[in-house]
């Protein structure tokens, strides 16, 4: 914008993935301290009610089996009959009457209503920027196939398997020498819970490994003398804004034995970073997020089994760039940390040369 105040960012996520929520919300934070106004619109906010509410439903059947976890992201479809018509009018009224024309979309489910906008802006120009945190096509993306070729489209990582430019930035402060670092492992399953870790986490334990592990119900928490818990508070929603009006990250407590879970927050980055960023490794399902805190931390990844072909093509693409580690393969090597020193050296010299996403040539650009 050449004069008067600068038009609002609206960052386009989606509840449903911490993966897709998450980069939005702390997109949201860097572009404020660059004195950019956004907001941050959740998919799910839009949806009729009744599928609304089988969310978590979703959730805890994605936890208890890998299995429908994987059968869930192959019948993946275009969400448009989930959108209730009245809440989209609503928000396009609300754009409209805003005048509102740059967009950053993490997720290609946004795609639909993107498309409906841009018909009722007539010659108005849009400028959107589709995010891809995956190295390849996500289902939110393949399902619309040619669709959306119009817009924007921003790759963190080149599909072809060649190098990166761009980074999401989570914080100013320079990575921990893994030296430094106590030897404990942080063990998850995303957002929801899902895949092999408590699995993996039981042959660590055996190994004799510390684990900072997230428990994500009441009967994930086994006391183990080698685990620290930690827990996303089960009662906040990713669709209900703070007593400020914005959207915040998940709050996060250390459990204690006896003692009850005191949920906190951050304005800048999730709690949980500061997690990653203590951990000697990160050992994960292989989401397109995790990529990034793995990256901003320069903590390796120890890859456990995909969810979807994406994740897959995640896992392909780290381990290429010498940022990751299969888990057999760590496994076959005695779970040894120093397996994962070069791995961390080679993190640390990519965040000397990318550039933040925020910048030159993105949906936030000055005219």
């Amino acid at each position: 914008m050449t004069n008067g105040a600068a038009e609002t960012v609206t960052l386009l996520g989606s509840g449903n993935s911490l993966g897709v929520y998450v980069p939005v919300v702390q997109l949201s934070r860097r572009l404020g301290r660059r004195g950019i106004p956004s907001e941050v619109n959740v998919l799910e906010d839009l949806y009729f009610d009744p599928i609304k509410q089988k969310v978590a439903v979703y959730k805890k059947a994605f936890h208890d089996s890998f299995a429908v976890a994987r059968k869930g992201a192959q019948l993946a479809r275009d969400i448009s009959d989930c959108l209730d018509p009245s809440k989209v009018r609503l928000l396009l009224d609300t754009w409209k009457r805003e005048k509102r024309t740059r967009f950053i979309s993490a997720t290609g489910f946004w795609l639909p209503v993107l498309e409906q906008y841009e018909r009722e802006a007539g010659e108005t120009r849009l400028s959107v920027d589709f995010l891809h945190l995956d190295a390849s096509l996500t289902p939110s993306y393949s399902v619309y196939g040619d669709r959306g070729g119009g817009f924007g489209h921003v790759w963190f990582y080149d599909p072809s398997g060649g190098g990166m430019s761009r980074r999401i930035a989570i914080t100013e402060e320079a990575p921990i020498p893994l030296g430094e670092r106590e030897e404990r492992y942080l063990i998850h399953g995303g957002g929801w819970g899902i895949g092999t870790y408590r699995t993996a986490a039981r042959e660590l334990l055996e190994a004799g490994k510390r684990l900072d592990m997230l428990a994500y119900y009441d009967e994930d928490i086994i006391p183990h003398e080698q685990i620290q818990y930690f827990r996303n508070d089960p009662d906040w929603s990713p669709w209900v804004k703070n007593e400020e009006g914005r959207m915040q990250f998940p709050p996060l407590a250390r459990l204690a034995d006896g003692h009850a879970p005191s949920y906190g927050n951050q304005e800048k980055y999730p709690p949980l970073f500061d997690v990653i960023r203590r951990s000697a490794a990160i050992i994960s399902k292989p989401g397109g997020y995790s990529l990034m805190e793995s990256l901003a931390a320069a903590t390796p990844l120890v890859f456990l089994e995909p969810f979807g072909k994406h994740e897959a093509s995640n896992a392909d693409y780290w381990i290429k760039q010498g940022f990751g580690i299969r888990y057999e393969d760590w496994k076959d090597g005695g779970f040894a940390v120093d397996m994962l020193e070069d791995l961390h050296e080679n993190l640390v010299r990519a965040n000397h040369y990318l550039i933040e996403y925020g910048g030159i040539g993105d949906a936030a650009k000055d005219d």
